[in-house]
């Protein structure tokens, strides 16, 4: 749960090949699991978990004249190397925590993929595709870290559901 190593984790893996393999693609009915935690636990960490989310994107490109087209495929993608649990910590509610963070990379990613398809690009398309790529990997980041500061890393179980309430809310529309 240590955000800012996630972030480096999942930025560096989501431009690695090895992400399709490793990576578990956000979808609203999919769960992550304790087995999914294959990553080397950090000893010294004083948390449970740490789970690596990152947004993974890819797109085809055209031009059509002066306006360039852009089709995406983007959402979120859990790390399985990159994140890691204690054995001994492993808890119904730490489970629930650590999807939740899985659950706000599936919105973040969403809402990434919703401006990504609204802007018009010029012939710098890559560029300017990499900075709303960067803008929302930042949003992510400090989405996570609110979310981990507000809940107290999952031990507050009011602030938890109501984390959650409103997390699934926002999913549903």
């Amino acid at each position: 749960m240590k955000i800012t190593l996630t972030l480096i984790c999942t930025t560096i893996f989501f431009l690695s090949a090895s992400s399709q393999k490793n990576g578990i693609k956000w979808d609203k009915n999919v769960k992550v699991l304790w087995s999914d935690f294959k990553g080397k636990a950090d000893k010294k960490s004083p948390f449970a978990a740490m789970s690596a989310i990152g947004i993974e994107y890819k797109y085809n490109s055209w031009s059509d004249g002066k306006v360039y087209k852009i089709r995406f495929e983007i959402y979120s993608v859990f790390d399985r190397s990159q994140s890691w649990s204690k054995r001994n910590l492993r808890t119904r509610n730490m489970l629930s925590h650590e999807q939740l963070h899985f659950d706000i990379g599936g919105l973040v990613s969403r809402e990434f993929k919703k401006e990504a398809e609204s802007k018009t690009y010029s012939k710098n398309y890559k560029n300017e595709i990499e900075r709303l790529f960067v803008k929302y990997s930042n949003i992510l980041q400090k989405f996570q870290q609110k979310y981990d500061l507000q809940t107290f890393h999952g031990k507050d179980k009011t602030k938890q559901r109501q984390w959650e309430y409103l997390i699934h809310q926002e999913l549903l529309k």
